[in-house]
């Protein structure tokens, strides 16, 4: 008689059950033992409460006799009693053989009524190093089920293909929030405004009355950021610096030649540039850059309270000075010339200018929310996530290098789709581009969506940004990409020997197709690679994934409270046309033209939950979860965590210098997945 003991760990952050209900068959190469109800193996029970994530783990041991040895031990099977109304959450398992060998058999599932899961150990392997057909078999099980479960669904034939639920209720537990985040979500979802302290003005449709009395609603919710924004947004360097380092850093690119649509003149840009240089020179030298918000041109604006809003396509030129400031020099508010559309410059009449720069902070708005924001981050990583799910078992290596990075985002998303850009939802009823409008720009964004432009090296180059001084974004997101490179090159080429390994991957194969399929994708000018021929091809792809799903969401999704928090800085919608004469502005039209007290507090509210940190926030690199076990893996990420410590310090350090410390990508400040 031969003794295995077990450990099963469940967690009590998620719902918490009965585990002793659950039978237990260990199944090896030499046989299996019998199937038997934990309770009748257990010998301890221990409450352990680990911080870690605010999960509460409970361990409970159990011995599992059998006549002789198993040999090597190949599957741990979990199943319930159709009768039972236990519900838990289990973790791992880990078993002791009579050898002494210490296995780990990771599971991160709801076990409950009929369930009946195989647990494959922790060592990773590719499906053409699966040679027993045991395990071959349950990893073709395991493939099944996730594909039945997690099913595509097309919101628009032009979009990238998304979970398919009706609502948070019906998407399978294991992706759901755990109780705590569930809780905090729900609470901040129904009482945001209360909680600011905004509940009040819910209905409140009156236009704005003074500057006074914005800076007194929205006083004492803003962040010391937000403050300092309050005190800096009518100011020409700090409307520059947002384009580098704002909520929206990626739309900014150098300029060669003006656009052909955009009627500036020397006579304009000349008393803006210095030493009497003219706009040729300052572009050759390389000194020119340009924001060019021509995805929102045409577009249908929303009724917000009964009231027609405005959306405008601006056309922004820049000059970079010798003190390495970046000023507007000129503000074309539509992209087709003509003379109601003049060209605005820092010389015309005060709020002739301002107007025009808080016309195209409202089309910032609008960009970042739904390109840079939701596609660019939350569309792409569900649609890596589905297809991580449906292609990778839990034993492919790829599977454990990349579940952390997609913790909450099939919910998260699917609460936006239902709160946010549906009928009725924050977006689409409070901010000038939703309603129709709001479907056209994603169309557009998506058609418009390349690899490069996902790939924050290759991005970089295209826009010609490479050595612009105090570009930040720029800075931290080039060091954040090379170490999430450094770990994802070091964990492939350990699995991956060569490059006819990952020819011959056809689970990795499957994966590339799909996202390349259900996120329409397959335009060759798009520039995504429909299959994989080498590990370099594959590390770079992963890296970028991993990049959306943590560095990029934290760049575009951190600092929208400070940054939109003060409403004239970023409004969310327009209800004056955009002047088409100069000479006619004034505080008093710019404060008619703001979006009504509900709609600027609908907006505060909704920037403020999608900033808030979670109770159950997990930075970058410190997932809780245990899928390797192999030792370089597990060493390569210890280096991994180790390099992001460093980065952490390098930029607290630069940051001590800058009156507008750049925090949103200072590793501890990066979520793990996007999950808000």
């Amino acid at each position: 008689m031969v003794i295995y003991r077990v450990v099963v760990h469940q967690e009590g952050f998620f719902l918490s059950g009965d585990a002793h209900r659950t039978s237990i068959q260990l199944v090896g190469s030499k046989g299996a033992s019998d199937c038997v109800p934990l309770a009748e193996r257990s010998i301890c029970h221990i409450l352990k409460n680990v911080c870690c994530c605010c999960k509460n783990i409970e361990q409970a041991e159990y011995e599992v006799s059998c006549p002789a040895s198993l040999g090597a031990l190949l599957l741990v099977r979990l199943e319930a009693p159709p009768t039972t109304t236990s519900v838990w959450f289990c973790s791992k398992v880990t078993v002791t053989t009579p050898e002494g060998r210490v296995l780990l058999f990771p599971c991160y599932r709801f076990v409950r009524c009929s369930t009946a899961l195989a647990l494959r150990d922790s060592i990773a392997k590719f499906v053409f190093d699966d040679v027993r057909p045991i395990e071959l078999e349950q990893r073709i099980n395991e493939l099944m089920y996730r594909r039945q479960t997690y099913r595509w669904s097309c919101y628009d034939d032009s979009l990238p293909e998304s979970m398919k639920a009706e609502d948070v209720t019906s998407l399978p537990a294991e992706v759901r929030f755990s109780v705590v985040k569930a809780t905090d979500m729900i609470l901040t979802v129904s009482e945001a405004l209360v909680e600011l302290g905004l509940d009040s003005l819910l209905f409140a449709d009156q236009t704005w009355t003074s500057f006074l009395q914005i800076h007194q609603v929205l006083q004492s919710k803003m962040s010391p950021t937000c403050r300092l924004v309050e005190r800096l947004w009518k100011d020409d360097w700090f409307f520059g610096q947002q384009f580098l380092n704002g909520a929206n850093p990626t739309l900014i690119r150098r300029c060669s030649e003006l656009p052909s649509n955009m009627a500036v003149t020397e006579e304009m840009v000349r008393s803006s540039l210095e030493g009497g240089a003219s706009l040729q020179q300052e572009m050759e030298r390389g000194n020119i850059f340009l924001v060019d918000y021509r995805r929102l041109d045409g577009l249908t604006p929303n009724m917000v309270n009964k009231k027609q809003n405005y959306i405008t396509a601006p056309l922004v030129l820049l000059h970079l000075n010798s003190k390495h400031f970046l000023l507007p020099i000129a503000i074309q508010l539509k992209q087709a010339p003509g003379e109601d559309n003049p060209v605005f410059v820092p010389q015309d009449l005060e709020f002739d200018w301002l107007t025009a720069k808080t016309f195209v902070r409202a089309a910032d708005f609008a960009e970042h929310e739904l390109h840079a924001h939701f596609l660019r981050t939350h569309m792409m990583s569900e649609l890596f996530a589905m297809a991580t799910l449906r292609n990778f078992p839990m034993a492919h290596p790829l599977y454990k290098l990349l579940i952390p990075h997609f913790r909450f985002t099939l919910e998260i998303d699917t609460l936006a789709r239902n709160l946010l850009i549906s009928d009725g939802g924050t977006l689409s009823t409070y901010t000038a581009v939703g309603g129709p409008g709001m479907l056209e720009f994603l169309r557009r964004a998506s058609a418009a969506l390349t690899y490069h432009d996902l790939c924050l090296p290759d991005d970089i180059t295209r826009r010609g940004l490479e050595s612009i001084p105090n570009y930040y974004y720029r800075d931290d997101g080039l060091q954040l990409w090379n170490i999430i490179h450094r770990y994802v090159e070091g964990v492939a080429s350990y699995y991956y020997h060569d490059d006819s390994d990952v020819i011959r991957d056809s689970e990795l194969q499957s994966w590339i197709n799909e996202i390349i399929v259900f996120g329409h994708l397959i335009d060759e000018k798009k520039g995504f690679p429909k299959s994989f021929t080498s590990v370099s091809e594959l590390t770079y792809f992963v890296t970028m994934v991993i990049f959306t799903a943590s560095a990029q969401h934290a760049a575009v999704n951190n600092a929208q409270l400070d940054y939109f928090g003060w409403m004239p800085n970023a409004p969310v919608g327009l209800q004056l046309p955009p002047p088409s004469t100069k000479g006619l502005c004034s505080e008093s039209s710019l404060l008619a033209s703001f979006p009504d007290v509900n709609a600027t507090v609908h907006g505060l509210a909704t920037v403020y939950l999608l900033s808030k940190r979670p109770t159950d926030y997990v930075p970058l690199g410190s997932s809780a979860e245990q899928h390797f076990t192999e030792n370089f893996p597990v060493e390569m990420a210890a280096r991994f965590r180790s390099d992001l410590k460093r980065l952490s310090y390098e930029i607290q350090v630069r940051n001590i210098g800058l009156m507008l410390p750049y925090v949103y990508l200072q590793p501890h400040n990066v979520e793990d997945s996007v999950a808000r």
